[in-house]
């Protein structure tokens, strides 16, 4: 139970790398799987329904402020739940996988007035496939050929760590990279002559 009270707590911190520890101690028998499981989802969840809240309370009431209305205009901010009611269910599933966006995206949801049970569905149902998918990876990996003996575990777990990280890097470089062309293109066609008219 003490290393369960660990993990949950320790998600707040960290998500990933609690899920990690967890499966990784599951696996290796040194904490009950269900346990293990149970404490890194709902650490998660709780965390994403917290980071919710504050945008829930906060956000709303820097949006009433004088203050931010001298920047920001009431249309921009109708115009941006608009587009949070119907692209933030989609966003907030892609988040997941791109390490460093959960933060903003998750207060983003409660400031910009994303419902409440929706966003709690859609996070508690990634939250349990997230988990379930790393607590899957680690529990077959005894019977992978890579490695002998516990070392497979941690060579597993420390990939997918730094995997999901890597991968978004990878993303934010090859979507920069796609901008500087479309750009470069959108030039290049400027510049051509127009062609005479008949």
């Amino acid at each position: 139970m003490t290393l369960a009270l660990f993990i949950f707590l320790f998600s707040f911190a960290y998500e990933d790398g609690a899920t990690l520890l967890a499966a990784t101690l599951g696996a290796a028998g040194r904490l009950d799987i269900r346990f293990g499981f149970a404490s890194a989802f709902l650490g998660i969840w709780i965390g994403d329904m917290g980071l919710y809240v504050v945008g829930a309370t906060l956000g709303r009431k820097a949006a009433a402020s004088p203050w931010l209305r001298r920047f920001v205009a009431l249309d921009s901010l109708a115009k941006a739940e608009s587009w949070f009611q119907r692209r933030g269910p989609f966003t907030i599933v892609m988040s997941r996988f791109l390490p460093g966006s959960r933060l903003p995206l998750y207060v983003a949801a409660g400031a910009l007035k994303l419902p409440a049970k929706l966003f709690g569905t859609i996070t508690g149902i990634c939250s349990a496939v997230w988990v379930a998918l790393i607590f899957s990876a680690l529990h077959f990996a005894p019977g992978l050929s890579l490695v002998s003996g516990k070392k497979t575990l941690w060579i597993l777990a420390g990939v997918m760590l730094t995997g999901p990280w890597l991968v978004g890097k990878a993303a934010m470089r090859i979507s920069e990279k796609t901008r500087v062309v479309i750009r470069s293109c959108r030039a290049r066609v400027s510049l051509l002559p127009l062609s005479p008219s008949n």
